[in-house]
């Protein structure tokens, strides 16, 4: 699949996703495999998710998934991740890439121990305190 659709519909979603969940803490993907393009782990960390179980947050999120992206699109995430907004990872992530209304590519790097050959972010920003 061509990068620029995976980017352009995810960068949508993240919009609708706001809208309808209010705030993104970590909104990225993650190359399941460097070697293999087409191939990602969606991370998702956002209050909206901090209180649900696991099951019903990977629910509301596949749902939502499954109504705004092209099936193309869907195919290419392999494997869905929510990280709850005090996570490390979200946290370490937040702090060394503060991405809004724009795509940051990342290659080659280390966060909280985890291998970022290759990602792709589309949300990635401390919370503010007031709303939680």
């Amino acid at each position: 699949m061509d990068n620029e659709i995976l980017v352009k519909e995810l960068g949508k979603m993240t919009q609708i996703f706001k809208q309808e969940k209010g705030q993104l803490s970590l909104l990225m993907l993650k190359a399941f495999d460097a070697e293999m393009n087409d191939y990602w782990n969606l991370i998702v960390s956002t209050p909206a998710y901090d209180n649900l179980t696991l099951k019903m947050a990977l629910t509301d999120l596949v749902t939502l998934f499954n109504k705004h992206l092209s099936q193309a699109v869907l195919e290419t995430i392999t494997r869905t991740i929510i990280l709850e907004t005090t996570d490390p990872f979200v946290k370490e992530i937040n702090q060394a890439f503060k991405v809004k209304n724009t795509v940051k590519y990342v290659y080659s790097a280390v966060i909280s121990g985890i291998n970022l050959e290759k990602a792709i972010i589309f949300e990635s920003h401390p919370l503010s305190k007031k709303s939680s």
